[in-house]
Protein backbone atom coordinates (compact mmCIF):
# COMPACT_ATOMS: atom_id res chain seq x y z
CA UNK A 1 0.00 0.00 0.00
CA UNK A 2 1.36 3.41 -0.96
CA UNK A 3 1.63 6.44 1.32
CA UNK A 4 -1.17 8.08 -0.69
CA UNK A 5 -3.41 5.04 -0.16
CA UNK A 6 -2.73 5.09 3.57
CA UNK A 7 -3.45 8.81 3.76
CA UNK A 8 -6.69 8.41 1.78
CA UNK A 9 -7.76 5.68 4.21
CA UNK A 10 -7.07 8.03 7.13
CA UNK A 11 -8.72 11.09 5.57
CA UNK A 12 -12.06 9.56 4.58
CA UNK A 13 -13.30 8.70 8.09
CA UNK A 14 -12.27 12.18 9.26
CA UNK A 15 -14.51 13.85 6.68
CA UNK A 16 -17.46 11.71 7.75
CA UNK A 17 -16.87 8.71 5.48
CA UNK A 18 -17.32 8.22 1.75
CA UNK A 19 -21.10 8.68 1.90
CA UNK A 20 -20.61 12.17 3.35
CA UNK A 21 -18.54 13.40 0.38
CA UNK A 22 -20.81 15.16 -2.11
CA UNK A 23 -17.93 16.41 -4.27
CA UNK A 24 -14.15 16.22 -4.27
CA UNK A 25 -11.87 18.45 -6.31
CA UNK A 26 -8.38 19.85 -5.86
CA UNK A 27 -6.27 22.86 -6.65
CA UNK A 28 -2.48 23.03 -6.67
CA UNK A 29 -2.14 22.55 -2.89
CA UNK A 30 -5.51 21.59 -1.42
CA UNK A 31 -8.07 18.85 -1.49
CA UNK A 32 -11.50 20.49 -1.65
CA UNK A 33 -14.37 18.56 -0.12
CA UNK A 34 -18.03 19.51 -0.38
CA UNK A 35 -19.78 17.52 2.33
CA UNK A 36 -23.39 16.55 2.83
CA UNK A 37 -23.02 17.12 6.60
CA UNK A 38 -20.29 19.59 7.53
CA UNK A 39 -20.69 18.70 11.19
CA UNK A 40 -19.53 15.13 10.55
CA UNK A 41 -16.00 16.28 9.71
CA UNK A 42 -13.33 16.10 12.40
CA UNK A 43 -11.24 19.19 11.64
CA UNK A 44 -8.98 18.70 14.66
CA UNK A 45 -8.34 15.10 13.63
CA UNK A 46 -7.55 16.18 10.07
CA UNK A 47 -5.18 18.89 11.30
CA UNK A 48 -3.39 16.41 13.56
CA UNK A 49 -2.29 14.25 10.62
CA UNK A 50 1.41 14.87 9.91
CA UNK A 51 0.75 15.06 6.15
CA UNK A 52 -1.77 17.89 6.59
CA UNK A 53 -0.48 21.46 6.61
CA UNK A 54 -3.78 23.26 7.29
CA UNK A 55 -7.53 22.71 7.30
CA UNK A 56 -9.87 25.58 6.41
CA UNK A 57 -13.52 26.09 5.55
CA UNK A 58 -13.89 28.37 2.59
CA UNK A 59 -16.47 28.88 -0.18
CA UNK A 60 -18.69 26.08 1.18
CA UNK A 61 -15.81 23.63 1.10
CA UNK A 62 -13.66 21.85 3.63
CA UNK A 63 -10.18 22.43 2.25
CA UNK A 64 -7.27 20.27 3.33
CA UNK A 65 -3.79 21.45 2.35
CA UNK A 66 -1.27 18.63 2.14
CA UNK A 67 2.49 18.83 2.61
CA UNK A 68 3.02 16.66 -0.49
CA UNK A 69 1.62 13.91 -2.71
CA UNK A 70 -1.54 15.88 -3.43
CA UNK A 71 -2.27 14.37 -6.84
CA UNK A 72 -1.61 10.77 -5.80
CA UNK A 73 -3.70 11.22 -2.65
CA UNK A 74 -6.50 12.79 -4.71
CA UNK A 75 -6.38 9.80 -7.11
CA UNK A 76 -6.49 7.36 -4.17
CA UNK A 77 -9.49 9.21 -2.70
CA UNK A 78 -11.29 9.17 -6.10
CA UNK A 79 -10.80 5.38 -6.27
CA UNK A 80 -12.41 4.99 -2.87
CA UNK A 81 -15.29 7.29 -3.74
CA UNK A 82 -16.06 5.40 -6.93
Amino acid sequence: MSDADELADRLLPLVGGPANVAELTHCWARLRFVLHDDGAADEAGLGALPQVAIVVRQHGQLQVALRGDLLTTYAALRERLG
